[in-house]
């Protein structure tokens, strides 16, 4: 009894002696803030950071600044929070599936190549939504031990369809049937280490409930593609998505307005990818398949997101642009922007979608997407004023993540 009395005992006494370690402290002074919560600007603002926490947020002159802080000078310049991709598959590379047969080492390369591309123009998470899985779970592995240094990655696993379903077939998709399959590949997933799902027509009622009912119970989150190419009509499989309880639908395809109601009535996010879609429609093998076997029509995407925004649904910024697509990176980010504000949203409401309702969607709003105390230190500086004209975006002088301090001299 003695001799554990003595470990405890000296225990306490290194513990005493240890003191805690230090958090760096980094003060950004007299910039514009926009903090992504669709608050007017606010000029001449102190932002303090600790480790990688944002400490607190004020006026110059408000916000007491340590002594041993290190101070970024903002002054004439723009702070926002990192913008967010919801919709993106980081490994893809070919439009004709080539890349499905890449080496998961080679895979992983092109994906963190387009992560850090990324973290150079302001973009600091993105939501994978297809991409090879072993890739995706090395890179969550590596940022963890730290042998990796880029942007936040929320990967979803396997993407869950039927035998002959959309997506049936393609490297990193798991083909299941019925409804207890389905609630055995969201455990699959959860298994291995992925916190979303993603859906894929076409499925019924019962097997999308299984999977949105195990998902729920495993603290995951789940989105569903909306539409899919075979014979079914898109909107039944969008409605029954919605039924089911999903969080978000991907895309703006064929929908009827009774199907927007019950995602406005749910709370039901969506993820539009306009850009890629409009890019699509300039190539004439894809606009042919589309137009005369889908009957779709870049009008069709656009006036559906009209509609969910008089309905205010929360729509987020997702790209999408995997296959020969891969050459808009990284300003098609910017572009999908520009489009929300071409169909009518104000430039704030569209920094809201790249920031807020990122976060909103990916279910960390508690935790990144705005710049307020107690949130990720997660921001860039910008030379122009982005509510003037999003050809400010996309090449910020300075971007902080997770605290840390980032400046890229061809920015500056």
């Amino acid at each position: 009894m003695a001799i554990v009395f003595s470990s405890i005992t000296l225990l306490s006494a290194q513990n005493k002696a240890t003191p805690p370690e230090e958090k760096p402290l980094v003060a950004l002074v007299g910039g514009t803030l926009i903090d992504g919560t669709g608050k007017e600007p606010v000029a001449n603002t102190v932002i303090l950071i600790e480790g990688d926490k944002i400490k607190e947020v004020g006026l110059v002159g408000k916000v007491k600044i340590p002594k041993d802080a290190q101070k970024i000078d903002a002054s004439g310049k723009w702070i926002l929070p990192g913008f967010i991709d919801c919709h993106i598959h980081l490994s893809s590379e070919t439009s004709d599936l080539e890349y499905y047969r890449d080496s998961n080492s080679l895979a992983t390369l092109r994906a963190l190549q387009l992560m850090n591309t990324y973290l150079r123009c302001g973009v600091t998470a993105v939501r994978d939504v297809g991409s090879h899985v072993e890739a995706m779970q090395a890179l969550l592995r590596a940022q963890r031990n730290g042998y990796i240094d880029s942007i936040r990655l929320y990967p979803c696993g396997n993407l869950i369809t039927i035998t002959g379903g959309h997506g049936y077939g393609m490297h990193g998709s798991m083909a299941v049937d019925g409804p207890w399959e389905w609630r055995k590949a969201v455990r699959q997933m959860y298994a291995a280490g992925f916190k979303y799902i993603k859906i894929s027509p076409q499925f019924t009622l019962e097997e999308a409930r299984a999977a949105v009912e195990e998902a729920r119970m495993l603290g995951l989150h789940i989105t569903a593609h909306g539409g899919g190419f075979s014979d079914t009509i898109p909107t039944t499989m969008t409605r029954i998505a919605v039924e089911a309880g999903v969080e978000c639908i991907e895309h703006w395809n064929e929908m009827t307005d009774d199907v927007l109601d019950l995602m406005a009535e749910r709370g039901v996010f969506d993820v539009p990818t306009l850009y890629t879609y409009y890019a699509s429609y300039q190539r004439d093998d894809i606009s042919r398949f589309l137009i005369e076997k889908r009957g779709w029509s870049m009008a069709m995407h656009e006036t559906l997101f009209k509609k969910a925004y008089q309905r205010k649904i929360v729509m987020g910024i997702g790209t999408d642009a995997n296959g020969e697509y891969r050459e808009l990176y990284p300003q098609i980010y910017f572009e999908e922007m520009k489009y929300f504000q071409r169909l009518g949203m104000s430039p704030m409401e569209v920094i809201v979608c790249a920031t807020k309702n990122g976060a909103r969607i990916l279910g960390l709003e508690d935790e990144l997407g705005t710049i307020e105390a107690g949130k990720a230190a997660d921001l860039q500086i910008l030379k122009g004023d982005p509510l003037k004209s999003f050809d400010n975006l996309g090449s910020p002088e300075t971007v902080i993540l997770r605290g840390k301090i980032y400046r890229f001299k061809e920015n500056i």
